[in-house]
């Protein structure tokens, strides 16, 4: 079985970033959607940088790696668990489990920490949507 917590960062220099930074990339907005189900997740256009880095690679004691990128918003995504700071990939923040609310595909986790809240998704459980992909992020 997936373990989906996080667990302590693998690269190593991890620092604590107090708030979420936009990034300055000019982004029209595309729509992400869900590679399971295409339900509308989020836009590229909600991508942020934590800890210096929109992306950063995960991994967890039973060694599953995971890649993911930092968004400001993901209405397609749902947390299902209740906050936790064990093994927290970003110092200060409690994680959520977060799946996509179409199907229930775990596409990552909400970090919170006070008003500050961002997403983690799985970059790979995520494809960028067509004409076909279903809802609006």
């Amino acid at each position: 079985m997936l373990d989906a917590r996080p667990q302590s960062p693998a690269t190593p220099g991890a620092s604590r970033e107090d708030a979420p930074r936009e990034t300055t990339e000019d982004d029209a907005g595309r729509a992400l959607a869900c590679a399971r189900c295409l339900a509308a997740i989020t836009t590229t256009g909600a991508r942020i940088e934590m800890s210096g880095a929109h992306e950063h690679t995960f991994s967890n004691p039973h060694g599953f790696v995971f890649r993911i990128g930092c968004f400001a918003v993901a209405p397609g995504c749902a947390p299902v668990t209740e906050p936790s700071t064990y093994f927290a990939w970003f110092p200060g923040y409690a994680w959520q489990i977060a799946v996509c609310t179409g199907c229930g595909e775990h596409l990552g986790w909400l970090f919170r920490s006070g008003d500050s809240r961002f997403h983690g998704l799985i970059l790979d459980r995520l494809v960028e949507a067509t004409d076909g992909a279903r809802g609006s992020a």
